[in-house]
């Protein structure tokens, strides 16, 4: 109430307040151009004995100094706390020089160590503008601000430059005391709390933890809160409490900071408020200093501002005791108040005079306009010569009534307990959070932040022992002679080392000597000129430069060295003959001499049209050399024609004209298409026919038909041939790559499941790719599988489905029941079968490890609620570390994936390995997937074009010592001729010709011809070594059993040796068509199809049966019934031990051999 406000304690309480603020501002004033601090600095500013102020940081880091500081030292750590208010610079930092904060507790002279330092730029972040405002909380000995330039190295004195943008800052400080802090710095530290709350988040926390007064909205409610203390404008200069003119958050106004002239005064008081209660209305006012030069006086903004006051409704009295805040004298408060307090209780105000009283006025218009107000009238006493004093009141009021609902602003809960810190040492957060009642009848919503954040437990973790180190080098001094010789010196400080580290080692001073020449000022070169044009385009020319010579002055030494500057040049070389692509004649087609780095260009062949593109390139040793022709642009006629005919359709279709022979353009282009591809031109040709039917389609020009949908799966499995291979590598290079061909056909799903009439299922299987399209309601929605079930495969790879979809039955589900019972869902699935290869994923030690799917869903869910379920059969063995990947081109990719997939990415799918052949991958989004696997040591794939020098050497030493037995065979073969022999030799020529074959195999895999002969001969021979050892296996239990007659070579001998494999291998190549034999990184028996059991089947039965005779033979000679005949016996028995070992042997090596071979492969 104003009775209370209108007591006299203010007045003298506050008193002695501002007097000792008054005094302490007086030696903060004598203190505060101590230049001291902790080393001999230029620029070094040490404050102390002062509790509040300001500066800016272009005051305090001048541009010409290399290294300054600015410190405030804490009275009394104990008993005070430091707090620091920076106004940031609006653009981020990019000089040379960076201001550094810090705390610490004491500085040791004799060697330059700081105690206890701890920094603050992650607490004030001044290169960071997005948040202007940054506030800490600073509690050891001293508060320090540093600038370090980088060391000058290049001059004997520092230079001077611009400023950085980081001394566009300013600081205010504050000492505040633990216990009692005075009201006035209350009232800051409380303005300063709330603005560091009110802009802190999560990035930026509020850097004030914790304050010594009790803040409440903005106003300090400290020890001394009570109706005593001062409201409204406060702000505190030099000690001394007046108004906004002197508050210290004005610093923006004034940044240069002297002087300067032009621009806006500073606001006056706010005025009186125009009402007493129910909300009235304050004014206040500034003037412009015109700026000489400016037009307009360089003045922007308004000249008078306004805000509410004495918002409380009036009570039932009339009037409650709000008024403005503004300063005024005691005597004329309490005059006011008490005339007040006597219209209130209904008492007349004191008149002069003889007056009498008039008639009352209208009564006023309702105070509010909703719900219940006020309405008054007034009346004035008239004087009179012959009449007393009016008695009765000279205003009366009266409660009124509004219809209209009043709105209810929204408001904010109380704040929830501060969280706890989230670090229990070093540097945490914490933050609290409140809720908003929402507001009502059209009120405002909550103002202000909902979560506010600020540090917590600014101190060191205690660890182990961390050791002091040196701060960076300051600059040279200026040398202490202006002439001849002199000496320069620098310093640097130690941050001390904490919890019984080592001290800095080293010096903190150095020292060296310099040399000026300032007296005499000797001529300098200026910089050089630009380098003029060469004097020829290739070949070796030569450039010119010229520099000028500045000075000498007062009698120094003239400029030394050269004017001008040559140097050879060349950027265009011209080249060698020997870096000259020479004519040469190939393709039947001439190029001529070009140079290297340059494209030569010839007409394709006359059944195509475009261009032969050829380039001649460098070898390692410099020689111009020709690389292949590239017949990207070459396009067959065939190709041209129903290229521009198909587009001739898509014109019409543009246009809207009907369209005729759609059918007959994709049937001919299925025709041409099977035959193959000439030109690589011709795949792009294709891609882009297809695109155009695909429009077409999508157009009322034409509705495609089921015949239309079969000929476009087959074009593209015409594509997908193995004997496109080549042209698929030659063709990615110019761009059209898999992502074209899977952008195509997930726009042929999309068009063929919504124009294509009276579609329910197409499913399409084809040499090398299936496709699948079901169109379904999303009502009445089931899972989609694929393969489907009773399907049928016209080719033997997709007979046994192997890789299988599921997509769930939620995907086709919007969440709205109206729009699920009209929506229509299409689900396209394609598996290719050899588009893998066709990728170039495969690399050194990765390997694409399955078939390709595209799942599409047409219109494209926003999420799949349940993951798209694949299951991959793995299509090489000996492979690890199984990878779900998917098609996403937006991914950017990452240091963690693999490397080389391009836009093929593992984000987005689950690996769930199933066993050592299957992987199910879980997918959370719609796209094309494939395993990628790494391959191991022993797995390698990749295409070798020479064999390893471990098979070399392994092999060459193999047949060559088989040679050389079978040439000393051969060599004495009148005295050892036997059965035994002539096997032996066979068996050494099969193993000699399989070391061939493997040599050979390893430098052929591309020539697809040669690598499946060397396949079947590779088969034949090494199961030839297997058959050579039955047969003497065979030999020597016909030896033991008195079986063993005189004929040299018995038919029987070289049908089982040579007979039998080549029966095996015959019958092998006439199932299989020679498929199996040889693949794209090896000659040997596929591992696939089973194939490799016509190898593994016949070695495993003759290894069964070797040891069956084997163990027959040896009964045999250890039987007491067995050979009567001693000679005989001994020479069987000699001849079964030598030949078992040598069986045996024998029998190991060509299975292991065997083995490694297949594992090598």
């Amino acid at each position: 109430m104003r009775g209370q406000a209108a007591a006299p304690g203010p007045v003298w309480i506050l008193a002695p307040l501002l007097l000792l603020l008054l005094l302490l501002g007086r030696r903060a004033r004598a203190a505060a151009g101590a230049d001291a601090g902790p080393g001999p600095e230029p620029c070094a500013t040490l404050v102390q004995g002062k509790f509040f102020g300001y500066f800016s940081a272009a005051a305090v880091f001048p541009a010409n100094a290399s290294r300054c500081s600015w410190t405030l030292r804490n009275p009394d750590p104990r008993r005070y706390t430091l707090y620091m208010k920076v106004a940031k610079a609006p653009v981020p930092c990019s000089g040379p020089g960076r201001v550094r904060t810090y705390q610490f507790d004491s500085f040791l002279e004799s060697t330059r160590t700081y105690l206890g330092v701890e920094s603050f730029d992650e607490v004030l972040r001044l290169c960071d503008p997005s948040a202007p405002l940054a506030f800490l909380q600073a509690s050891k000995q001293f508060l320090q601000m540093r600038r370090q330039q980088p060391p000058q190295h290049d001059g004997l004195r520092p230079r001077a430059g611009p400023p950085g943008p980081t001394d566009d800052f300013s600081v205010e400080y504050l000492v505040v005391g633990n216990r009692n802090p005075s009201r006035a710095a209350c009232q800051m530290l409380c303005r300063w709390l709330d603005a560091c709350l009110a802009g802190s988040r999560s990035s930026h926390p509020c850097g004030i933890m914790q304050t010594p007064c009790a803040c409440l909205g903005g106003e300090a409610g400290g020890p001394a809160a009570g109706p005593l203390a001062p409201r409204g404008d406060v702000c505190l200069r030099d000690a001394v409490a007046g108004g906004p003119e002197n508050c210290l958050t004005s610093l923006t106004q004034d940044r240069g900071g002297h002087g300067a002239t032009g621009g806006w005064k500073l606001w006056s008081l706010w005025g009186e408020c125009t009402r007493d209660c129910g909300g009235g209305l304050q004014t206040r006012t500034r003037t412009c200093l015109p700026a000489p030069g400016v037009e307009g006086g360089g003045c922007e903004g308004v000249l008078e501002e306004g805000r509410q006051c004495n918002r409380e409704a009036c009570g039932p009295a009339g009037r409650t005791s709000s008024r403005s805040q503004s300063l005024r004298s005691t005597d004329a408060r309490r005059r006011e108040e008490l005339g007040d307090e006597l219209q209130q209780f209904g008492f007349p105000a004191p008149q002069t005079g003889d007056p009498a009283a008039e008639e009352w006025s209208p009564w006023s218009v309702c105070s509010s306009t909703c719900g219940e107000g006020w309405q008054t009238r007034t009346r004035f006493c008239v004087s009179s010569s012959y009449s007393t004093q009016c008695s009765g009141p000279l205003r009366e009021q009266r409660l009124c009534n509004n219809s209209a609902v009043c709105p209810v602003h929204g408001a904010w809960d109380e704040w929830s307990p501060w969280s706890l810190c989230s670090s229990t040492c070093g540097r945490g957060f914490r933050d609290r959070t409140r809720t908003c009642r929402p507001p009502q009848f059209g009120g405002n919503p909550c103002e202000g932040p909902e979560k506010q954040t600020k540090f917590c437990n600014i101190a060191l973790c205690p660890g182990r022992a961390v050791d002091g180190n040196w701060n960076e080098w300051s600059s040279w001094s200026a040398c202490s002679a202006s002439c001849s010789q002199g000496r320069q010196q620098r310093t640097r400080e130690c941050n001390g080392p904490s919890y019984g580290g080592a001290e800095c080692q080293g010096h903190w001073v150095e020292t060296r000597d310099c040399f000026l020449q300032q007296c005499p000022v000797d001529g300098k070169w200026q910089a050089w000129a630009s380098w003029g044009s060469c004097s020829v385009t290739c070949g070796a020319g030569s450039q010119r430069r010229e520099r000028v010579c500045s000075g000498p002055f007062f009698g120094g030494a003239a400029c030394q060295g050269p004017q001008d500057e040559y140097r050879q040049c060349g950027t265009q070389r011209c080249p060698e003959p020997h870096e000259i692509c020479d004519e040469d004649n190939f393709g039947a087609v001439i190029w001529k001499e070009t140079p290297a780095g340059e494209v030569a260009a010839v007409r394709c062949p006359r059944n195509a049209t475009g261009l032969i593109l050829r380039r001649c390139e460098l070898d390692e040793e410099g020689i111009a050399y020709w690389e292949p022709p590239t017949y990207i642009r070459c396009v067959s006629i065939d190709y041209r024609n129903i290229q521009m005919m198909t587009r001739e359709h898509l014109a019409k279709a543009q246009r809207g004209l009907p369209g005729e022979g759609v059918s007959e353009v994709i049937q001919t282009l299925v025709e041409i298409s099977q035959d193959g591809t000439s030109y690589s031109g011709d795949l792009l040709s294709t891609i882009d026919v297809l695109r155009n039917m695909t429009e077409i389609f999508r157009r009322a020009y034409y509705s495609p038909t089921p015949g239309d949908v079969q000929n476009f799966v087959q074009i593209l499995s015409n594509l997908l041939a193995e004997e496109n291979r080549d042209k698929w590598e030659e063709a990615q290079l110019a761009g059209p790559n898999a992502k074209e061909l899977f952008r195509l056909v997930e726009d042929f799903v999309d068009v063929i499941g919504f124009r294509m009439k009276d579609l329910r299922d197409a499913y399409q299987v084809t040499d090398n790719l299936v496709l699948s399209i079901h169109k379904l309601p999303a009502s009445g929605a089931t899972d989609i599988s694929f393969p489907m079930k009773g399907w049928r495969a016209t080719g033997d790879w997709a007979k046994v489905p192997e890789d299988r979809v599921t997509v769930s039955k939620s995907v086709f589900s919007t969440g709205l029941t109206e729009a699920d019972e009209a929506s229509v869902f299409v689900v396209g699935t394609v598996l290719y079968r050899n588009l893998g290869s066709f990728l170039a994923l495969q690399r050194n030690t990765t390997v694409l490890n399955s078939k390709v799917i595209s799942v599409t869903v047409k219109p494209p869910p926003r999420s799949l609620r349940t993951p798209l379920e694949i299951e991959f059969a793995h299509m090489y063995n000996g492979t690890t570390n199984q990878t779900c990947i998917l098609w996403d081109e937006t991914d950017v990719p990452s240091s963690s994936a693999p490397p080389q997939l391009g836009p093929w990415s593992w984000r987005g799918c689950r690996t769930v390995p199933l066993d050592a052949l299957r992987t199910r991958c879980l997918c959370d989004r719609l796209s094309t997937f494939a395993i990628l696997a790494q391959l191991s040591a022993d797995a390698n794939m990749e295409k070798a074009t020479l064999p390893s020098v471990t098979l070399i050497v392994g092999c060459g030493v193999s047949s060559l010592t088989l040679l050389m037995l079978v040439i000393i065979y051969v060599s004495v073969w009148r005295y050892i001729r036997s059965e035994r022999s002539v096997i032996l030799i066979n068996f050494c020529l099969s193993i000699i010709s399989s070391n061939a074959l493997i040599l050979i195999g390893q430098t052929q895999t591309r020539n697809k011809v040669v690598c499946t002969l060397v396949a079947a001969f590779l088969h034949f021979f090494f199961l030839s070594s297997f058959c050579w050892v039955l047969t003497e296996a065979w030999q020597s239990y016909m030896a033991v059993t008195g079986h063993l007659r005189n004929r040299l070579i018995r038919k029987r001998f070289l049908c089982l040796g040579w007979g039998l494999p080549a029966l095996v291998v015959a019958i092998s190549v006439g199932f299989t068509k020679a498929k199996g034999y040889s693949t794209m990184n090896y000659c040997w028996l596929s591992l696939e199809g089973g194939l490799l059991y016509a190898f593994v089947g016949p070695a495993a039965a003759v290894v069964l049966v070797n040891m069956v005779i084997g163990i027959l033979v040896f009964n045999k000679l250890v039987s007491k019934d067995g050979i009567t005949d001693k000679k005989l016996k001994e020479r069987a028995g000699s001849s079964s031990l030598s030949s078992t070992r040598w069986r045996a042997s024998s029998s190991s090596w060509c299975t292991v051999s065997s083995v490694e071979r297949s594992r090598t492969l």
